[in-house]
């Protein structure tokens, strides 16, 4: 199976795109901590309401021959559906 590898039982990169973790960045504006989702492109300060855009990036799902398959499980967990244990 596409998620599936020898020595961890499922592709490592889905882990980290289905469960997304807060990071925290400062605001250039105000530099206020703002919490950003690793899944996220852009965030707004709650301090002084500045709209924070990072850079985009890469993940496997840019070059892996799978990312159609992942694709799909991340928008069937997006919708609630069952990923199979991942």
């Amino acid at each position: 199976m596409y998620t599936r590898s020898r020595d961890r039982g499922f592709c490592p990169g889905i882990v980290s795109l289905l469960r997304p973790v807060p990071e925290y960045i400062e605001c250039p504006n105000c530099g206020s901590e703002v919490e950003i989702w690793s899944d996220e492109e852009e965030a707004i300060c709650s301090n002084c309401g500045a709209m924070i855009v990072r850079e985009k990036r890469l993940s496997c799902l840019e070059w892996c021959r799978y990312a159609d398959k992942c694709k799909e499980l991340i928008e069937k967990a997006r919708r609630g559906g069952d990923t199979g244990g991942i």
